[in-house]
């Protein structure tokens, strides 16, 4: 249950630290965007000190850093934007829950890209920073989450022409609408694992149940906070969004409103799934038990009759079994053990046992 909880740094470390996030090396690719009304474009940057004087000519910039495995240009960044330490802890620090943090001029945003991938949920942390005169992202190291939201700013020269506000809303919007995508392939993993139920419940499908149970759970804690994060962002007049984007970031969080209620109800969902299967088995099991109990009540009687007649007495006495002299006393006896079973399968018919 490792993949429930957050990275965490040795207890006593003091606020403020920055480690390389797990699982994460190399030196970080630095992305600006830069761009007016009229014209766009994006180039990767190797020094972080140029970034500065960039940033102060005309137009909206977006610096987007790819990978957490290399500290040392993060606090570099930091320190040239006055980025606060706490902030640039919780960026190298994955499995944030989504949250909002108000540090002045600058508004500090955290989300989780999430996918579902062979049946797990893949949450990728992205960290915003936002001012009213540049926006700063960092995402793990792996491909460019965010490319899907420039490419998007590259075809609507409008979007391009609503200035910074509008910018974090796009990238707030696409990471929000992503869940969509996320939530269909869990109804279909949910579907799918229905029919299995349905046509024969085994070890291998409950054991698929509770594996997206668990996913589910994943994506629960991400969804809960994410709704918060927005309701903030929406109604509050202080997180330098202006009228018209908080219009734009509402509609947002009524997507996260309903992914959440979606979530819930594939929760729900799930939880009917499992009782279904229980309720499989044991009906399987009563099957299995109702057909034992007419086999033993069929071979009672005829165990009754082979035990009388095994019983060794003295037959010369003419009273002892005479039947045991019959010329067609052992045919006799198949006769009446074929008679007796079928009289006992009959009556079980007639009574809808069989």
């Amino acid at each position: 249950m490792d993949e429930l909880l957050k990275d965490y740094q040795e207890p006593g470390t003091p606020p403020g630290t920055l480690q390389a996030a797990e699982g994460e090396t190399g030196p970080p690719r630095i992305l600006l965007t830069s761009y007016t009304p009229e014209s766009m474009e994006t180039r990767e940057i190797p020094d972080v000190g140029a970034l500065k004087a960039l940033v102060s000519a005309p137009g909206v910039h977006w610096i987007h850093v790819i990978g957490l495995g290399d500290v040392e240009p993060i606090r570099k960044l930091g320190e040239a934007f006055d980025l606060h330490p706490l902030a640039l802890e919780d960026v190298v620090q994955m499995g944030q829950r989504p949250k909002v943090e108000d540090y002045g001029e600058l508004l500090f945003c955290i989300f989780q890209h999430v996918s579902l991938r062979e049946w797990t949920l893949w949450r990728r942390q992205i960290s915003l920073f936002f001012t009213p005169g540049f926006v700063i992202t960092f995402q793990p190291g792996c491909e460019d989450l965010l490319a899907p939201v420039r490419d998007r700013l590259a075809k609507q020269g409008r979007a391009r022409a609503r200035g910074t506000p509008y910018l974090a809303y796009a990238i707030i919007d696409y990471l929000v609408d992503e869940g969509f995508p996320t939530l269909e392939e869990f109804g279909v993993c949910l579907q799918d694992l229905e029919d299995k139920i349905l046509e024969r419940a085994d070890r291998e499908t409950a054991a698929d149940l509770q594996s997206l149970r668990r996913e589910l759970l994943k994506l629960r804690q991400v969804l809960w906070p994410q709704r918060e994060v927005l309701s903030k962002l929406a109604r509050d007049d202080d997180t330098g969004f202006d009228e018209e984007t908080r219009l734009f970031l509402r509609d947002c969080y009524d997507h996260a409103v309903q992914a959440l209620e979606v979530s819930e109800n594939y929760r729900e969902m799930a939880s009917g799934l499992l009782d279904i299967y229980l309720t499989s088995l044991s009906n399987r099991l009563n099957e299995v038990m109702r057909v034992l109990t007419i086999i033993s009540t069929i071979f009672m009687p005829l165990s009754f009759l082979a035990g009388v007649y095994g019983m060794n007495f003295d037959r010369s006495h003419p009273l002892n079994m005479p039947e045991l002299g019959w010329r067609y006393g052992y045919l006799g006896f198949w006769g009446a053990a074929i008679v007796m079973t079928a009289g006992m399968l009959y009556l079980f018919r007639r009574r809808g046992w069989l």
